[in-house]
């Protein structure tokens, strides 16, 4: 298709504001920002170091069985009928515990607010998933962070109705139905699995389970830096994780830090900054574990390490009460020896058995075009020749 005015074809059209912005706007901002964080990498390191945020470890490898847990989802719509699939799975190098997959799919009448329904089946098979490998004795490893995981809860909560039982017409979130199983196994009871896992008596939470975060969410430690006060004049603030992973080196950690002092401010309906309350609607008998778990998060920590030169920083979250960090660093050290994978091996494993949900969703769309052709007639992106 050609455009008249220009007798530019229109999809180059498009790629010419596509190339506009990137030269003029990533590329000079990407450049600025590798450029000052290039320039300020002794000064960084230098003020780090003046302000003691950094330590060696010097402990033990500590080579034990670990599981390691993920999670995956996909969606699609096909004609009148959109699925979304959800995976939690369990690793294990572990001779008595069984690697697991706890796979669901869900599907109903396509929508607008269907693409809900994938990322909320993925927090409850992740939940389940993370609750089996916690039954076990051994270290677990969650592919995530638990402040992460806590929102992803608080969202599916805001979108289901404060009585289950009634008559509802919400249209904002018309599959509630279709995900009410999930929400009171992962939430609403006693023995859920949100308040197994984080709800332990006394606060401990579940001793061994410790969780390696892939994305910079913090800017803890950029934010305090003086050498990178005048970044943002050019470029945004960039992350620790970018950081630390500049100026860390082999055995290096940073002094462990708090919910509380990385999440300043962004507390949600509790009394601990880096946690939301998610919402269990009529059921006012959960309080007491609703404290338990706020408790837990408040002795959550946060550790950036680089177990071996040619490993990645790693951001490790883990509960104080319940790990002693010398344990967490011995147990990462060990699963991080292999120089070609930049993850411990059990979550390398995890992340390798989750990511099977994107090769099984045409199994539930395309291929029944043929199958089912009444289902799909009324639709003009289902047309198959």
């Amino acid at each position: 298709m050609i455009d008249e005015i220009t007798s530019i074809p229109v999809t180059s059209l498009f790629f010419r504001e596509v190339q506009k912005d990137l030269s003029e706007n990533f590329h000079p901002c990407m450049k600025k920002l590798q450029d000052e964080i290039s320039i300020k990498k002794e000064a960084i390191r230098s003020e780090i170091e003046n302000q003691e945020w950094i330590k060696k470890f010097d402990g033990d490898v500590i080579k034990e069985p670990i599981l390691g847990v993920d999670a995956s989802t996909v969606s699609r719509d096909y004609g009148e009928v959109s699925t979304a699939l959800g995976v939690g799975v369990v690793s294990s190098t572990s001779e008595d515990v069984e690697p697991k997959y706890f796979y669901q799919a869900v599907y109903g009448t396509s929508s607008e607010t269907f693409n809900k329904v994938a990322s909320y089946i993925r927090v409850a098979q992740e939940l389940a998933a993370l609750r089996y490998a916690c039954n076990s004795n051994h270290w677990v490893m969650y592919d995530g962070s638990f402040n992460a995981l806590n929102m992803d809860l608080c969202k599916f909560a805001a979108s289901m109705p404060n009585d289950l039982n009634g008559s509802v017409d919400d249209p904002d979130f018309l599959e509630w139905e279709l995900v009410k199983n999930f929400y009171q196994r992962c939430l609403l009871s006693v023995d859920s699995d949100w308040f197994t896992i984080f709800g332990q008596p006394s606060s401990k939470g579940v001793k061994g389970l410790i969780s390696l975060s892939k994305k910079g969410i913090s800017k803890y430690y950029s934010r305090q830096l003086k050498a990178l006060s005048s970044i943002t004049d050019n470029a945004f603030l960039p992350s620790d994780k970018l950081i630390l992973g500049m100026i860390l080196q082999a055995d290096e950690y940073t002094r462990p830090v708090s919910y509380e002092q990385v999440f300043q401010g962004s507390s949600h309906g509790s009394k601990v900054p880096g946690y939301g309350k998610p919402n269990t609607g009529k059921n006012n008998n959960l309080e007491r574990q609703h404290d338990l778990v706020e408790m837990t998060f408040k002795n959550m920590r946060i550790v950036n390490f680089r177990p071996w030169a040619w490993s990645p920083v790693m951001t490790i979250h883990y509960n104080k009460i319940a790990c002693k960090l010398e344990e967490v660093l011995g147990v990462v050290k060990a699963q991080t020896t292999t120089r070609s994978i930049m993850e411990p091996m059990p979550l390398y494993l995890a992340d390798l058995l989750s990511k099977q949900a994107s090769a099984v969703i045409k199994l539930y769309g395309e291929i029944n075009v043929g199958r089912y052709p009444n289902l799909f007639k009324a639709f003009r992106t289902s047309t198959r020749k």
